[in-house]
């Protein structure tokens, strides 16, 4: 095909809507990632620095040096606290009249945030400085969900970390219903995401994720109920971390209620976070919606229009190629239920 000439023509929240310009760190998107560096955090050696492990009201847990310890959070910091501190944070205290106070946090590498669901402008954060965030779903109770995993897969790559999806519960499926449902998400695959099978229960896949977290900061994430603790009980034993039934209707109960961050030795620290049902997506707009999705770029090439949204425009060689089979018509699909998300927030 010749080129065309061109013409100029659960945390359960709502979607995301506009917010305003933030921060960022180099090649981000404006408000993605904030610099976070606050205080003496701007000149702070990283040597020097605790990691936050968790996060209260006006206080965080830390871990430096192989110990544990509580530290009070500045009011200046702690009135934003949701939107200025997150679990994977690297900072610094001071110490005064036997209290450990933050005094300052690091910039960071990566983020991973959503809108607040008060406030939808205003980015909640998730966790920081992570390598790999593994999205977990499972195959039942609860079903897998794409339209989940396309929001997510944006998330990540906006913050800057890197993805990988873990199917968990894979032992309640026989080998037919196995290979149908991993086959919906070869797409993740084409586009160089690993895509994980385990079972906690039958200890299938298990040897595989745990290759794929050790050494990096994860976090773990997904819908309620799809197996995030147990994943990482699975992993290292010691965690011993408490798990929930599932309601009758297959959804999972909130068993985790914030981040945490657990140190599993040789550089290895995973993050468990609160399961969700949806999750929207923070300072995105529809006319930046496609660049989240690789796949599109090559065949963009050969729109008519420069700026074609591959939605409506004639001569869209992006929609012509999904409705030919050539690229994924459920990523397509996704693609415009997230663009029509982002146009109307109510919906």
């Amino acid at each position: 095909m010749k080129k065309r000439g061109r013409e100029n023509d659960d945390w359960d929240e709502p979607a995301a809507r506009r917010g305003g310009k933030r921060r960022k760190a180099a090649d981000a998107d404006d408000g993605v990632i904030e610099t976070g560096a606050w205080g003496d955090g701007a000149n702070a050696d990283p040597r020097d620095a605790a990691i936050v492990i968790s996060i209260g009201s006006g206080r965080c847990r830390l871990f430096h040096d192989e110990h544990e310890f509580d530290c009070t959070v500045p009011p200046e910091l702690a009135k934003r606290q949701k939107s200025a501190l997150a679990v994977g944070d690297r900072v610094v205290t001071e110490f005064s009249d036997g209290v450990c106070r933050l005094s300052g946090v690091l910039a960071r590498r990566t983020v991973l945030s959503r809108p607040d669901p008060l406030n939808p402008r205003v980015q909640r954060l998730i966790a920081a400085n992570i390598d790999v965030v593994i999205h977990v779903v499972s195959v039942k109770a609860p079903p897998l969900r794409p339209r989940l995993i396309d929001r997510f897969l944006i998330a990540i790559q906006r913050g800057g970390a890197q993805a990988a999806i873990c199917v968990n519960k894979i032992d309640l499926l026989n080998d037919a219903e196995r290979a149908r449902e991993l086959a919906t998400l070869d797409p993740y695959r084409t586009l160089g995401v690993p895509v994980i099978a385990v079972s906690v229960k039958a200890d299938e896949g298990i040897a595989e994720l745990r290759a794929v977290v050790e050494g990096k900061t994860c976090a773990l994430v997904g819908h309620s109920g799809v197996g995030k603790s147990s994943i990482l009980n699975a992993l290292d034993e010691r965690l011993d971390i408490a798990t929930g039934e599932l309601h009758k209707r297959g959804t999972g109960r909130h068993t985790t209620t914030a981040s945490t961050l657990h140190d599993l030795g040789g550089g290895t620290y995973l993050i468990d976070t609160p399961g969700i049902r949806e999750f929207g997506l923070w300072n995105l707009t529809p006319e930046t919606l496609r660049d989240y999705f690789p796949e599109f770029a090559e065949p963009g090439e050969y729109c008519r229009f420069n700026d074609c949204t591959h939605l409506h425009e004639p001569g869209c060689a992006v929609k012509e190629r999904a409705e030919a089979g050539e690229l994924s018509r459920a990523r397509y699909d996704a693609y415009v239920r997230l663009a029509e998300d982002l146009s109307d927030p109510s919906r």
